[in-house]
């Protein structure tokens, strides 16, 4: 630890890879998972890394201001995280640390650039994100926190990185070198689209949502070098009409659409980046009350959660319709009110004041009244996810990493 105050302790199952992350008599912050490590806020305005593994604590920073979760940007040996100064502007600020022994590498000040991500491993990128201040980015040195490059458009939509390249969507569709800021392609229209937890592995490609509120839309996928449109998905009346939106891209190269008005889910198929053709689609029912609020692909598996908190479910099947499922798991344990929906790899959290469950296939894992995150869960991998609960005494605010099969933790 880079000081003694508010030591940090960590119970571990070993056997179980199973962990719980205290500070005595305060709190911990919102956990950040990059590669195998854990960022997360704690008590003295500072930053831990702990090993996503075993638990153990690689650093914890040295003072660094009120920290941003989830917020966290790591480009090779450097961790930017966002931090509010405490100063009547309260404008925003970025805190670099080295990622190795939290070091404090530079600090970029009262800047009106509220988000990062990283480019490469060398440089970083921040702009704004926030609907009252779009429009300026810029691309700031790891290392140094020089300022490289300055910028500035109408607006800035959405932004997506793609190899060493800034994708952009302002105005029209246009890419950045992030590291020059120099501009290797402008033309074209649409909405920028990510798949659930980030965008396309595929560095070459990205894709699109084009088409005007009442007319023919379709998902783009282009070359991120040149622009060129590589191949093009047209999708039916239903998926066309402007409630639907633009889609959200899931699992199995699928385009999933649903309404809250209509209260209707489609799933449709896509072939593949290379040959973007409509290969198959699922109508999974309406329903009778109700809207939704918030609705999930995973695998083969529909969830959709009601704004009056019913959850239902369906397989991605011709035949199949939305059901009713109760989260209940053994021991007649219930989740009547969940609130919130976050996809795993092959599983979904659902949480709410009144508890957690775990689903995988349709079906409820467990459920739980003493599991009762503070913020939406995180998941780690198949295995294990990340939690915010108070301890039972209600002093503390801890950090357990729980096994997904089962929800069990290590209690310190």
């Amino acid at each position: 630890m880079a000081d003694d105050r508010g030591p940090l302790s960590v119970a571990v199952d070993p056997e179980r890879r199973l962990w719980t992350l205290r500070a005595k008599g305060a709190g911990v912050g919102h956990p950040v998972v990059e590669g195998d490590t854990v960022y997360v806020s704690v008590p003295g305005e500072r930053v831990a890394a702990l090993d996503a593994g075993s638990g153990r604590v690689r650093w914890c920073s040295r003072e660094v201001a009120e920290v941003w979760p989830p917020y966290v940007a790591v480009a090779g040996a450097v961790v930017a995280v966002p931090v509010r100064q405490r100063q009547e502007t309260e404008r925003d600020a970025f805190t670099a640390l080295d990622a190795a022994t939290g070091r404090m590498r530079w600090t970029r000040r009262e800047s009106a650039l509220c988000a990062v991500v990283a480019v490469g491993d060398s440089t970083f990128v921040v702009w704004n994100g926030t609907p009252e201040e779009r429009g300026s980015i810029a691309g700031v040195d790891a290392l140094s926190g020089k300022t490289l490059w300055e910028d500035e458009f109408e607006r800035i939509d959405e932004l997506v990185v793609r190899g060493e390249r800034v994708i952009l969507g302002a105005g029209r569709l246009r890419a950045l070198d992030g590291r020059s800021g120099d501009e290797i392609w402008s033309g074209g229209e649409g909405e920028l689209l990510r798949r659930a937890g980030e965008a396309v592995e595929d560095a070459a490609v990205f894709l699109s949502w084009r088409g005007r509120p009442y007319g023919p839309k379709s998902l783009v996928v282009g070359a991120s070098d040149t622009g060129e449109q590589l191949a093009e998905t047209r999708f039916p009346r239903e998926a066309q009409r402007y409630r639907w939106g633009h889609p959200e891209l899931v699992d199995g190269g699928r385009a999933l659409f649903y309404g809250t008005t209509g209260r209707r889910v489609r799933l449709l198929g896509y072939a593949g980046l290379d040959r973007a053709e409509v290969s198959e689609s699922w109508k999974l029912g309406w329903l009778q009350r109700g809207s939704f609020m918030r609705v999930l692909c995973v695998g083969d598996w529909i969830y959709a959660l009601c704004w009056d908190r019913r959850l239902y479910v369906a397989e991605v099947d011709p035949r199949g319709g939305l059901r009713r499922l109760r989260l209940r798991g053994p021991y007649k344990m219930t989740v009547r009110e969940p609130e919130y929906l976050t996809a795993g790899p092959g599983y979904v959290l659902a949480s709410g004041k009144d508890g957690m469950a775990v689903l995988r296939d349709g079906r409820v894992l467990w459920a739980s009244h003493t599991v009762r995150p503070e913020v939406l869960p995180v998941p780690l991998d198949g295995d294990r996810f990340l939690f915010r609960a108070r301890s039972r005494n209600d002093k503390e605010i801890r950090l357990y990493c729980a096994d997904v099969e089962t929800g069990r933790r290590v209690l310190p």
